[in-house]
């Protein structure tokens, strides 16, 4: 049932993207987050408040973004929506 769930909602959330033309990013909530980004998120940064999550699309790519502050440093990352790929933009 997770499993679907977290489908349905990676689907939705693509489509939402797909159906804006203009749009390349779309803020979201914490709770509209699948379980496994959020996992792969706290497995590298256990302790971190996340200021802004984000669904994006870029060049045709799926993923989750996540902007936060690590020792007064703005850091970006990137997860896949299965939790598989994490790349970090500082």
């Amino acid at each position: 049932m997770k499993k679907i769930t977290f489908t349905v909602a990676t689907i939705a959330l693509a489509h939402l993207l797909n159906s804006c033309s203009s749009c390349d990013e779309l803020v979201i909530k914490e709770s509209e987050v699948p379980k496994a980004v959020l996992d792969a998120f706290r497995a590298k940064y256990p302790n971190v408040t996340v200021e802004e999550w984000e669904a994006e699309k870029e060049d045709g790519v799926f993923f989750f973004g996540a902007e936060f502050k690590v020792d007064g440093k703005e850091i970006e990352i990137h997860i896949s929506p299965d939790g598989t790929s994490v790349t970090e933009e500082k």
